[in-house]
């Protein structure tokens, strides 16, 4: 994995492939684990035909290529997982559920970054929308509504104003409508996060009971969008987005929550092995851009280790 991951981050690189066929010309088992991690990778989609021919002939010398039916996937990533053990099995559900994710939210985009990558858009009406890493938007602007839908990650946006035309964020089916403000919204698996830098947003959600909430400078709404629970909190006006600085803010959040967050700025895998750390609560400000260094700062205070196995893969556990 840490060679596909490699050759999908450089895959022009001649030094790397060669190092990769020496690497498979040095052991059958090699060259076997290269042959199934490849095939799995292809099958899901990750590898675009261009680059399946360059990785491919990097060590069709030493391995003997073996048409696998399409029917086989869930039985050759089975095995893979298991030959792997528990890390890989871990490594393995996550690569196969984020590749697929991945590339339906790609689709549905006009906008989108990877790790550790932000980016501003300015739209047509003169609004302009920051990009966290690893998100995605598909945006509209007809003659009665302007707006974006926030398909994955965390975007802050300065709205220029138009009373006549409203501008929405639409979150996991959460909309958040202004007239002119700026605001964060953030997208998680279970959840959606508004935090307000300056005027007014109304919030609404339909899942399950209507609500609908108004917020001004300086407060936060999170949504359980399953059960439409919401907590409100308070933060300062300048404590909104930080991330656009190169720094994450935290408030009593758990560890869980924080590397959840360190992983969209991270390339390859974060695994958090115990639970028990995974619940403790963390309070700070981190430096996004040394996420390895932020990884230690928040597991080292509750006894917690971090193993960097690959510049790929890091491990949180407790010793």
């Amino acid at each position: 994995m840490d060679w596909l991951l490699r050759l999908q981050a450089k895959p022009n690189d001649p030094g790397l492939r060669r190092g990769l066929a020496a690497w498979i010309a040095a052991d059958g088992d090699h060259a076997r684990a290269w042959a199934q991690a490849e095939r799995t990778w292809a099958l899901i989609g990750a590898v675009p035909p261009v680059h399946s021919a360059r990785w491919e002939s990097a060590g069709r010398s030493a391995v003997r290529e073996t048409p696998l039916p399409r029917r086989r996937l869930r039985w050759t990533a089975g095995r893979w997982a298991a030959g792997l053990g528990l890390a890989g099995a871990a490594l393995a559900a996550s690569l196969m559920l984020m590749v697929g994710s991945d590339a339906l939210t790609r689709l549905r985009a006009d906008q989108t970054t990877g790790a550790g990558e932000l980016r501003s858009v300015t739209l047509a009406d003169g609004s302009t929308v920051h990009l966290g890493p690893r998100s995605a938007i598909d945006t509209e602007d007809g003659p009665n509504r302007r707006g974006v839908r926030l398909l994955a990650g965390e975007a802050f946006f300065e709205v220029t104003p138009n009373p006549a035309r409203p501008f929405v964020v639409e979150a996991g089916g959460v909309a958040v409508t202004v007239v002119g403000t700026a605001f964060d919204v953030r997208l998680d698996p279970a959840s959606t996060t508004v935090s307000v830098k300056s005027g007014v947003v109304a919030v609404r959600h339909d899942g399950g009971p209507t609500m609908e909430e108004r917020l001004g400078a300086g407060q936060r709404l999170t949504v359980d969008r399953a059960g439409g629970r919401t907590v409100r909190g308070e933060m300062a006006p300048g404590d909104v987005a930080t991330w656009r600085e190169g720094y994450l803010f935290v408030d009593n959040a758990t560890v869980a929550e924080v590397v959840d967050e360190l992983r969209r700025y991270q390339p390859g895998w974060i695994l958090l092995e115990s639970d028990q750390l995974a619940g403790r609560r963390v309070t700070g400000l981190y430096d996004l851009r040394q996420p390895e260094r932020a990884l230690q700062a928040i597991v080292q205070p509750h006894g917690g280790r971090l193993r960097t196995l690959t510049p790929f893969l890091h491990v949180l556990s407790m010793p």
